[in-house]
Protein backbone atom coordinates (compact mmCIF):
# COMPACT_ATOMS: atom_id res chain seq x y z
CA UNK A 1 0.00 0.00 0.00
CA UNK A 2 0.95 3.54 -1.36
CA UNK A 3 2.45 5.37 2.24
CA UNK A 4 1.07 8.37 3.27
CA UNK A 5 2.75 11.60 2.67
CA UNK A 6 3.20 14.46 4.96
CA UNK A 7 1.87 17.67 3.22
CA UNK A 8 4.43 19.78 5.00
CA UNK A 9 7.56 17.56 3.39
CA UNK A 10 5.48 17.57 0.44
CA UNK A 11 5.64 21.35 0.06
CA UNK A 12 9.15 22.01 1.25
CA UNK A 13 10.84 19.52 -1.34
CA UNK A 14 8.47 20.96 -4.13
CA UNK A 15 9.73 24.52 -3.06
CA UNK A 16 13.67 23.38 -2.68
CA UNK A 17 13.11 22.02 -6.53
CA UNK A 18 11.95 25.28 -7.54
CA UNK A 19 15.03 26.98 -6.56
CA UNK A 20 17.00 24.92 -8.84
CA UNK A 21 18.61 27.03 -11.40
CA UNK A 22 16.24 27.36 -14.74
CA UNK A 23 13.41 26.18 -12.89
CA UNK A 24 10.52 28.50 -13.51
CA UNK A 25 8.29 30.05 -10.44
CA UNK A 26 5.21 30.32 -11.52
CA UNK A 27 2.04 28.26 -9.85
CA UNK A 28 1.48 25.61 -12.51
CA UNK A 29 5.34 24.41 -12.11
CA UNK A 30 4.94 24.69 -8.63
CA UNK A 31 2.02 22.19 -8.32
CA UNK A 32 3.39 19.67 -10.82
CA UNK A 33 6.70 19.89 -8.81
CA UNK A 34 4.54 18.67 -5.49
CA UNK A 35 2.56 16.04 -7.12
CA UNK A 36 6.02 15.01 -8.43
CA UNK A 37 7.13 14.60 -5.29
CA UNK A 38 3.98 13.07 -3.63
CA UNK A 39 4.66 10.56 -6.39
CA UNK A 40 8.02 10.32 -6.01
CA UNK A 41 7.82 9.25 -1.94
CA UNK A 42 4.20 7.13 -2.48
CA UNK A 43 6.15 5.03 -4.94
CA UNK A 44 3.62 5.75 -8.08
CA UNK A 45 5.63 6.70 -10.85
CA UNK A 46 7.28 3.53 -11.62
CA UNK A 47 6.03 1.85 -13.89
CA UNK A 48 2.39 2.42 -13.75
CA UNK A 49 -0.09 3.67 -11.53
CA UNK A 50 -1.16 -0.03 -10.17
CA UNK A 51 -3.80 -0.85 -12.78
CA UNK A 52 -6.55 -2.95 -12.09
CA UNK A 53 -4.82 -6.57 -13.52
CA UNK A 54 -8.40 -8.13 -13.28
CA UNK A 55 -9.92 -5.77 -15.54
CA UNK A 56 -7.18 -5.83 -18.16
CA UNK A 57 -8.18 -7.50 -21.39
CA UNK A 58 -4.36 -8.88 -22.17
CA UNK A 59 -0.67 -7.78 -21.17
CA UNK A 60 -0.59 -4.70 -23.74
CA UNK A 61 -3.01 -2.93 -21.68
CA UNK A 62 -3.17 -0.52 -19.08
CA UNK A 63 -6.19 0.18 -16.84
CA UNK A 64 -6.02 2.82 -14.65
CA UNK A 65 -8.84 3.73 -11.70
CA UNK A 66 -8.68 7.47 -9.80
CA UNK A 67 -11.22 10.05 -8.85
CA UNK A 68 -10.86 13.94 -8.99
CA UNK A 69 -11.47 16.74 -6.90
CA UNK A 70 -11.56 20.57 -7.82
CA UNK A 71 -13.44 23.25 -9.06
CA UNK A 72 -15.93 23.83 -12.07
CA UNK A 73 -16.74 26.77 -13.40
CA UNK A 74 -19.87 28.17 -15.84
CA UNK A 75 -18.68 30.48 -18.46
CA UNK A 76 -20.10 33.92 -19.05
CA UNK A 77 -22.60 32.80 -22.08
CA UNK A 78 -23.37 29.26 -19.97
CA UNK A 79 -22.12 27.18 -22.57
CA UNK A 80 -19.23 26.15 -20.76
CA UNK A 81 -17.47 24.38 -18.10
CA UNK A 82 -14.09 24.57 -17.51
CA UNK A 83 -12.52 22.39 -15.16
CA UNK A 84 -9.67 22.28 -12.68
CA UNK A 85 -8.91 19.21 -10.80
CA UNK A 86 -6.62 16.96 -8.70
CA UNK A 87 -6.02 13.51 -9.52
CA UNK A 88 -6.17 11.09 -6.76
CA UNK A 89 -5.33 7.10 -6.32
CA UNK A 90 -7.57 5.17 -4.41
CA UNK A 91 -5.52 5.49 -1.10
CA UNK A 92 -6.46 9.16 -1.06
CA UNK A 93 -2.44 10.15 -2.75
CA UNK A 94 -2.79 13.65 -4.96
CA UNK A 95 -1.15 12.03 -7.96
CA UNK A 96 -2.00 14.05 -11.11
CA UNK A 97 -3.84 17.04 -12.78
CA UNK A 98 -6.82 17.25 -15.03
CA UNK A 99 -7.80 20.43 -17.28
CA UNK A 100 -10.48 20.08 -19.43
CA UNK A 101 -13.70 22.17 -21.21
CA UNK A 102 -17.27 20.44 -21.33
CA UNK A 103 -19.21 22.34 -24.27
CA UNK A 104 -23.24 22.08 -23.51
CA UNK A 105 -25.91 22.91 -26.15
CA UNK A 106 -28.43 21.47 -23.24
CA UNK A 107 -31.32 22.82 -22.07
CA UNK A 108 -32.72 23.14 -18.84
CA UNK A 109 -35.75 20.41 -20.07
CA UNK A 110 -32.66 18.62 -21.46
CA UNK A 111 -31.17 18.24 -17.82
CA UNK A 112 -33.75 17.33 -16.23
CA UNK A 113 -34.95 14.32 -18.93
CA UNK A 114 -35.55 10.93 -17.89
CA UNK A 115 -35.13 8.09 -20.61
CA UNK A 116 -37.96 5.83 -20.62
CA UNK A 117 -37.09 2.56 -18.90
CA UNK A 118 -35.71 0.33 -21.90
CA UNK A 119 -37.60 -2.58 -22.59
CA UNK A 120 -36.82 -6.53 -23.18
CA UNK A 121 -35.87 -8.54 -25.02
CA UNK A 122 -32.49 -7.17 -24.26
CA UNK A 123 -30.58 -9.21 -26.72
CA UNK A 124 -31.73 -7.53 -29.79
CA UNK A 125 -33.09 -3.91 -30.58
CA UNK A 126 -34.89 -1.48 -30.63
CA UNK A 127 -32.30 0.27 -29.00
CA UNK A 128 -33.20 4.12 -27.85
CA UNK A 129 -31.43 7.12 -29.70
CA UNK A 130 -30.67 10.38 -28.28
CA UNK A 131 -29.03 13.16 -29.90
CA UNK A 132 -25.44 14.10 -28.57
CA UNK A 133 -25.99 17.54 -27.04
CA UNK A 134 -22.43 17.77 -25.35
CA UNK A 135 -18.97 17.45 -26.12
CA UNK A 136 -15.54 17.23 -24.03
CA UNK A 137 -12.20 17.74 -24.31
CA UNK A 138 -8.99 17.45 -21.89
CA UNK A 139 -5.71 16.50 -20.43
CA UNK A 140 -5.04 14.35 -17.95
CA UNK A 141 -0.99 14.66 -16.64
CA UNK A 142 0.09 11.71 -14.16
CA UNK A 143 2.93 12.30 -11.42
CA UNK A 144 5.75 11.57 -13.68
CA UNK A 145 5.08 13.99 -15.82
CA UNK A 146 3.11 12.05 -18.91
CA UNK A 147 -0.32 13.00 -20.05
CA UNK A 148 -3.22 11.88 -22.23
CA UNK A 149 -5.19 13.94 -24.34
CA UNK A 150 -8.63 12.47 -25.21
CA UNK A 151 -11.93 14.23 -26.72
CA UNK A 152 -15.77 12.82 -26.60
CA UNK A 153 -19.46 13.42 -26.13
CA UNK A 154 -20.76 13.79 -23.15
CA UNK A 155 -24.55 13.76 -20.59
CA UNK A 156 -25.51 16.24 -17.60
CA UNK A 157 -28.62 15.64 -15.77
CA UNK A 158 -30.25 16.88 -12.69
CA UNK A 159 -31.38 14.80 -10.08
CA UNK A 160 -34.03 16.94 -7.84
CA UNK A 161 -34.18 16.00 -3.61
CA UNK A 162 -37.28 16.29 -1.50
CA UNK A 163 -35.70 19.04 0.66
CA UNK A 164 -35.77 21.21 -2.95
CA UNK A 165 -31.62 20.19 -3.09
CA UNK A 166 -29.90 19.20 -6.41
CA UNK A 167 -27.55 17.17 -7.62
CA UNK A 168 -25.79 17.97 -11.12
CA UNK A 169 -24.37 14.87 -12.59
CA UNK A 170 -22.31 14.52 -15.97
CA UNK A 171 -20.71 11.38 -17.26
CA UNK A 172 -18.77 11.24 -20.03
CA UNK A 173 -17.34 8.73 -23.09
CA UNK A 174 -13.87 9.72 -24.41
CA UNK A 175 -11.09 8.79 -26.79
CA UNK A 176 -7.76 8.96 -26.25
CA UNK A 177 -6.18 10.47 -29.13
CA UNK A 178 -2.15 11.13 -28.05
CA UNK A 179 0.03 11.36 -25.03
CA UNK A 180 3.27 12.25 -23.78
CA UNK A 181 6.18 10.73 -21.91
CA UNK A 182 5.18 7.41 -20.85
CA UNK A 183 1.49 7.76 -22.43
CA UNK A 184 3.37 8.56 -26.06
CA UNK A 185 1.67 8.04 -28.92
CA UNK A 186 -1.06 5.86 -26.81
CA UNK A 187 -4.48 5.25 -28.01
CA UNK A 188 -7.54 3.73 -26.07
CA UNK A 189 -10.52 5.10 -23.70
CA UNK A 190 -11.19 7.27 -20.99
CA UNK A 191 -14.60 7.25 -19.09
CA UNK A 192 -16.08 9.65 -16.07
CA UNK A 193 -19.15 10.02 -13.88
CA UNK A 194 -18.93 13.19 -12.19
CA UNK A 195 -21.45 14.90 -9.63
CA UNK A 196 -21.88 18.45 -7.93
CA UNK A 197 -24.44 18.95 -5.11
CA UNK A 198 -26.45 22.28 -5.00
CA UNK A 199 -27.91 22.75 -1.83
CA UNK A 200 -31.40 24.26 -1.64
CA UNK A 201 -30.33 27.86 -1.13
CA UNK A 202 -28.42 28.48 -4.01
CA UNK A 203 -30.91 26.29 -6.29
CA UNK A 204 -32.62 29.24 -7.37
CA UNK A 205 -29.52 30.62 -8.91
CA UNK A 206 -27.87 27.36 -10.16
CA UNK A 207 -26.39 27.60 -13.16
CA UNK A 208 -25.80 31.17 -13.28
CA UNK A 209 -22.85 32.70 -15.50
CA UNK A 210 -19.39 32.79 -14.16
CA UNK A 211 -20.70 30.62 -11.12
CA UNK A 212 -17.72 28.25 -9.57
CA UNK A 213 -18.75 24.90 -7.91
CA UNK A 214 -17.27 21.66 -6.34
CA UNK A 215 -16.86 18.82 -8.41
CA UNK A 216 -15.92 14.96 -7.97
CA UNK A 217 -15.64 12.81 -10.66
CA UNK A 218 -14.33 9.27 -10.89
CA UNK A 219 -12.25 8.14 -13.70
CA UNK A 220 -11.31 4.95 -15.55
CA UNK A 221 -8.19 4.80 -18.47
CA UNK A 222 -7.83 1.96 -20.67
CA UNK A 223 -4.52 2.84 -22.43
CA UNK A 224 -2.53 1.56 -25.25
CA UNK A 225 0.67 2.06 -25.78
CA UNK A 226 2.55 0.44 -29.24
CA UNK A 227 5.88 -0.69 -28.07
CA UNK A 228 8.58 -1.09 -30.91
CA UNK A 229 9.83 -4.80 -31.25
Amino acid sequence: MPLRVNDHVIEKAAERLAEFPGSPTDLSRRENLRLLVRGLVAGLVAPSLVPVASAKSGMREEVIVVYFVGRGKFSDDMRLINLNMTMFDLDGNAIGQQHGVHESTSSLGDLFFIPPTPSGPFDQPPVPVAPVLEWTKGIWTFADGSSVYAVGPARSHIVPFNDGSLLFTVTTGQTITSGTGRFANAFGIKQATGSAFIPREAVGSFPHPGLEFDAHTIEAFRIFVPKSE
